[in-house]
């Protein structure tokens, strides 16, 4: 019988398998720091390093991973949620067939009559004309009239329940889907006879919702859960603790201290958290193929297991992102690097311009230009290459610290458009 453990397990496999980054039993914080990253850049839902390490069984834990937790794993790894995953059996090693004990000879059997051979031919007929059916209903065309589907928020601000209603009746569909964003692993069953869903956002982004009937694409509409200037967040397995914009603002520069955490319980000596500044806002009509943006931003915390000083800008588009990584020097082999669905790994490539010394401002300048991409790192090329997927329009920005960090400037520009966002 197989366990929770062996889901659980089973799940643990799949990651490895999609991140590739080798061998579990030698990553380090910064691995799993990044693999927090990945797994909220594709599910929208924050995991933090600490509880990762601890589904790897890196910290001693006695409580079981949460609700939230597994099926966020889940997601990650392409099911609706835990249960279905749960669903699926975890391939065992095949055991050792043994040795039956002797059976007694059969004893012999009565042949049929020959009356009941018409009932047996009847009853296979039956069964091929069944299978005829099931395969031509589920192979059948996708038929549909008028449909509806349209989403509300119900306030400003976050946290923030977003309402979708919608009306796929006139149609000859046997599954209803509501997708949340361009991640299909954001993709929610829903009653074909219900007309209204409620899905609660904890986090800043752009969604592109889509309804989806069978497998077909029918209608999508944009969805903006904005901020109000910008946010900061510890960000949580559940509920993120939120820093409004006036709170931010520390000498021109936004900034969360020590203070600011310690203030709201956090204990360093039991897990350094993961803190993010949000930047959510229409900016025009900036592509995510043609863009220049710069920044000037440093790390401010380098104790615990935060000694790498691990830092992320992260380009929301309408379509994807783009995430740029920055740590000590000595922590480099740890990055990864990603253009619109192009990863780049500093295990196997050479990401040692992204090392820096957080003393003083770091400075990056990111040039896009026909989805060539150059990142300049304190005024040098530290990365160079072309991605083949348009990302959409650019629509926000996300900086990630291991602990605590500050922002000095950071603004967008394509030669037509220039937004300054502080």
């Amino acid at each position: 019988m197989q366990t929770e453990g062996d889901k659980l397990q089973h799940c643990r496999m799949l990651i490895e398998e999609k991140v590739n980054w080798g061998d579990s039993s030698q990553w380090q914080n910064q691995d799993f720091e990044a693999l927090s990253e990945r797994i909220f850049s594709e599910t929208n839902v924050s995991l933090s390093a600490s509880t990762l390490k601890r589904i790897w069984g890196k910290v001693r834990y006695n409580s079981a991973p949460t609700a939230t937790t597994l099926n966020t794993l889940a997601q990650f790894v392409g099911y609706e949620n835990w249960r279905e995953l749960r669903k699926d059996p975890v391939p065992v090693n095949d055991a050792p067939i043994q040795n039956l004990p002797a059976q007694p000879a059969p004893l012999p059997v009565a042949r049929p009559s020959v009356w009941r051979w018409p009932w047996v031919v009847g009853t296979l007929v039956m069964l091929g004309l069944a299978g005829i059916w099931a395969f031509q209903k589920r192979n059948k065309p996708l038929h549909y009239g008028p449909l509806t589907f349209t989403s509300r928020p119900v306030s400003s601000g976050l946290p923030n329940t977003v309402l979708f209603d919608y009306d796929a009746t006139d149609s000859n569909a046997d599954s209803v889907f509501i997708q949340q964003s361009w991640n299909p692993k954001l993709r929610y069953r829903v009653g074909k006879d219900d007309h209204h869903y409620a899905s609660t956002y904890f986090y800043p982004g752009y969604f592109r919702a889509k309804l989806i009937l069978n497998d077909s694409i029918v209608k999508e509409h944009d969805l903006y859960i904005k901020t109000e200037g910008w946010l900061g967040t510890i960000n949580r397995d559940s509920i993120p603790v939120y820093f409004p914009d006036k709170q931010l603002r520390q000498m021109g520069t936004l900034a969360l201290t020590e203070a600011d955490l310690t203030g709201q319980g956090i204990d360093f000596r039991q897990g350094v958290p993961s803190t993010s500044f949000h930047y959510v806002q229409p900016l025009g009509e900036l592509s995510s193929s043609n863009f220049l943006f710069e920044t000037e931003l440093k790390s401010t915390f380098n104790r615990f297991e935060a000694v790498c000083q691990n830092v992320g800008i992260m380009v929301l588009c309408s379509n994807g992102m783009h995430f740029i990584p920055l740590s000590l020097k000595g922590c480099v082999g740890q990055l990864n690097l990603s253009f619109s669905g192009k990863n780049v790994s500093g295990k196997t490539s050479d990401l040692s311009g992204f090392g820096v010394d957080f003393s003083d401002w770091v400075k990056v300048r990111c040039e896009v230009k026909d989805k060539l991409a150059k990142v300049f790192v304190n005024e040098k090329l530290a990365y160079e290459g072309r991605f083949q997927d348009d990302a959409g329009k650019i629509v926000g920005l996300r900086y990630y610290f291991h602990g605590t960090g500050a922002v000095k400037s950071a603004r967008f520009s394509d030669g037509r458009i220039k937004a300054v966002l502080l």
